[in-house]
Parts: structure tokens; sequence; C-alpha cells
């Protein structure tokens, strides 16, 4: 039986699906990048530790950004992904904006729940409608190019997100960033077209259920790999996920800047490093993959390793300038790793399985790094300022990370360096955690050749008599 014929989409089609899909990233990154580097000021308005702050940017967001993402999974393999796409946009937006109404703990927690269930609905059917789109050899490279999002709405979160908050406060900030991802959510769903399923690989698949949920894992998992894969790219996440969530109190606290000071010098450093380094890990990785396909976990163990050093040594420096020009250094390799890994999700299975596989990985990136990077430094910070405080019960003397009013300045100063201390001490701890990342990468060039020939076979159906035929 012959199949259809395959659409054939433009070049301006193509450009436009990847302007919009990179306009989604970009919106993205800016609402994590806004609470991150207004967090002195959440903290000081509603009176968090550093513990409920990490539950807020890190568990309390994560759980259901990566718990939705399964669900979100199978319906991308059954129903249309950019009609999916749209739909969780505009929830994103929505609920990014009502973050900028809470009252509390429990509010924004609620409100920032809702941010990652809209959230979780762009990475797995995004890749699964890259995977369609493109073939193998190009897709880490376009998924570079999607993931340059990311540097334009750390950019404008950091610098713009400082820039509103300072001048009109932090509630202010989250409606800014909300409202236009409910318009561009519009926009694509009106634009956006649904590829057919394998279409890249010139295999169209019509009407052929994809496999159980179970039936992928086992599958995805029979690679072992694959597992290096993910704990490499969990432990990576949890790593940058937890310096970069807390980089902005970082230089507040340690060299006493405004917010709007540490926006702009956090978008300075993103601006220098994401694209660079998301470039490397796309077009570079590719081009070395076709030498030997190895380079999708060599180059990722290559840029982690050095990235871990480079943080701690940047986290030492003694002035702005030159904690500044290591960590740009620090989060070019660090960033190597994402692209390839996302890549690998898709280039492991079929094309009726690439929503799912891209989920297990979301789930490491979101769940494992999102959720237990800035929660483990959060936590950390807490303790190591306690044992970096010398004159009483840290948490007592100094609410919130800082001296009640009235208290003298000697009190306001011991605060003040214990914070600042505590907070240096759990980046560290962060940034070493990518040695044991890369760690991983390595040994998962073992198998990774052979992991990535073997495909995966529909089981056989019986005939009328008995006999087995393959479906």
């Amino acid at each position: 039986m012959s199949l259809p014929e395959a659409p054939r989409y433009s070049k301006s089609y193509m450009a436009w699906m990847l302007t919009l899909l990179v306009i989604m990233n970009a919106l993205n990154l800016a609402d994590r990048q806004g609470i991150a580097v207004s967090i002195q000021a959440i903290k000081l308005d509603l009176h968090f530790s550093d513990a409920l702050l990490g539950i807020i940017q890190g568990l309390g967001f994560a759980i259901f950004y990566s718990l939705m993402g399964l669900p979100l999974a199978r319906l991308a393999e059954r129903f249309s992904r950019s009609r999916l796409i749209s739909s969780c946009v505009a929830l994103f937006g929505v609920m990014v904006a009502l973050c900028g109404t809470a009252k509390g703990f429990i509010s924004l927690l609620l409100f920032r729940i809702g941010v990652g269930i809209g959230d979780a609905g762009f990475i797995t059917p995004v890749s699964s409608l890259i995977g369609d789109y493109y073939p193998s050899a190009k897709r880490a490279s376009v998924m570079s190019v999607i993931w340059l999002g990311a540097p334009i709405g750390v950019i404008s979160g950091l610098a713009g997100g400082s820039w509103i908050t300072q001048h009109y406060g932090w509630r202010v900030m989250f409606v800014a960033i909300g409202a236009p991802a409910i318009v561009v959510s519009l926009i694509a769903f009106l634009t956006l077209r649904e590829p057919p399923r394998g279409l890249a690989d010139g295999e169209l698949m019509t009407g052929e259920a994809p496999p159980s949920t179970w039936t992928m894992l086992q599958f995805l998992f029979a690679k072992r790999s694959m597992w290096h894969v993910l704990i490499g790219c969990g432990l990576a996440a949890v790593s940058m996920n937890g310096i970069g969530q807390f980089l902005a109190a970082f230089l507040i606290r340690n060299f006493h800047l405004s917010t709007a000071e540490a926006g702009r010098l956090l978008a300075l450093i993103a601006g220098a490093s994401m694209a660079s380094g998301l470039l490397i890990g796309g077009f570079g990785v590719d081009a070395a993959s076709r030498r030997d396909t190895r380079w999708f976990v060599w180059g990722p163990a290559l840029g982690i390793a050095a990235a871990a050093p480079l943080f701690v040594f940047g986290l030492n420096q003694p002035s702005v300038a030159a904690t500044v020009v290591v960590l740009i250094a620090a989060h070019v390799c660090m960033f190597v790793y994402y692209a390839p890994s996302l890549a690998l999700a898709q280039n492991m299975v079929g094309a009726n399985m690439r929503a799912s596989s891209g989920f297990v990985v979301s789930l490491m990136l979101g769940l494992v790094g999102i959720g237990l990077g800035p929660t483990i430094v959060g936590f950390l910070s807490d303790r190591l300022a306690s044992g970096a405080f010398t004159i009483g019960d840290f948490h007592v003397v100094c609410p919130g990370g800082a001296a009640p009013r009235g208290a003298t300045q000697a009190v306001a100063a011991a605060c003040g360096n214990a914070s600042a201390t505590g907070l240096r001490e759990a980046l560290m701890v962060m940034a070493l955690l990518g040695l044991w990342s890369a760690l991983h990468y390595v040994l998962a060039s073992r198998h990774l050749r052979r992991d990535l020939e073997t495909r995966y076979q529909q089981p056989s159906a019986p005939a009328l008599d008995g006999t087995p035929v393959s479906s």
C-alpha cells in the first residue's frame, strides 16, 4: 500500500516555526530569571527564608513541571502537538501574571505550580515536533537554535526584570512577562502546523498507535548508555539550576549591588555565554558526531568537567569584574551538554516514541535539576550561614537572613557576612557536582554507538492460522 504524499514545508514557514519556538522558550526563561533576579526583593517583602525561596523556585515549580510532562508527552503522541504547545503557553502566561498577586508563601507556591504545568508543554511536544521536521543529523543543531531563546529570555528577564522590580516592584515584573505569553499562544494556535509523524525519517506512520508507556520505558532503559546520559544530565541540571537561581542573590550579598546592577551583570554573563555554549553543543557536536557518534557524550563530558573548577574559582574572586569574567567562561562550558542530551532522546527511539523519550530527559532536567538544584542550595545556604554566624542563633538574630530594624551595626554586618558566606559555599558544592556528571557521560560512550543502532521492533501478530507474522 502506498503512503500518502508527504507535505513540503517552505523555508519561510520553517523559519517562522523556529522563530515562534525561540520566542516561547525566551518567555519561559525570562520568567525563571525574572523571579531569580527579584528573589531578594521577594524575600524582604514577604519575609521568606532561603529554604522557602528554594522550594518556590525549585520543587514547588518542578514537581508539576516534571510530572505533567508524561501525560502531555502521551497526548503529544496521539494528538496535535502544535495545538498542545499553544494551549500550554497560554496557561503559562496566565499563571505567571497571577504570581504578581501573591500575598504569601502558599499563594505564590500555587501560582508557581501552575506556571510549571504550563511550562511542561514546551520541551516534550517541541522535541517530538522537531524530530518530524528535521533528520537525526540536524536535531542537535536545531535544538540549539531553539534554545537560543534561552539567552534572549535570560537577558530580558535579568535586565528587564531587575529594572522593573527596582522601579515598579516585583509584582509588575510578573505581569510584564505573562501578558506577552498569552499573545504568543494565540499566534501559535493560528499559524503552527502539524507535520506527519516519521516525516523526517522517510517512514510516515499513518494510524500506527504508539507503544505503551511501559513498552517505551523498557526499550529505552535497555540501552545502558541512556542510563548514564540521564544521570549525567540530571546532575548537570542540578548544578546549573542551583547556581543560576541564586547567582543574583550571591552578587547582591557578596558585592553589595542593587537589584538592577546584579541583573545587568547576570544579563552580561548570560549574553556572552549561553548562546556560545548552546551553539558549540549543538552545531559543534553535530559536526563532530559525523566522524564519531560518541561526541554526543564526549562533548558534554568535556564541557561540564571544565565548568566545575571554573565556577569554584569564579565564586571566590575578590572583585566583581574578575567574578564576571570567570563565570562567563564557566557558563560557556556548562551549556555544552544541553542540546546533545535533548538530541539523544530523539535519536535513541522511533518517531512514535519521541515525545515520551523526551519526557524522560525533561524529567531529569525538570524534577531533578530544577526541583533539587535551588532547593538544595537554599537549605545548604541556611545551614552554612548558621555555621558561619558566631554571635548567636543565626535564624533568631537574623530573621530572613538579615538583621531586624534597630539592630546594631555589628549585628547587621555579622548577619550580612554569614548570609553571603553560606550562599557562596553552597554554590561551590553545586559546582563540584559537575565532575560526577562528566563521569557518567564518559561511561555512556562505551555503549553509545551500539545503542543508537538498536531500533524498536513492533511485536509480531499471529495470523489466522496461528503463524506469527510481522505487524
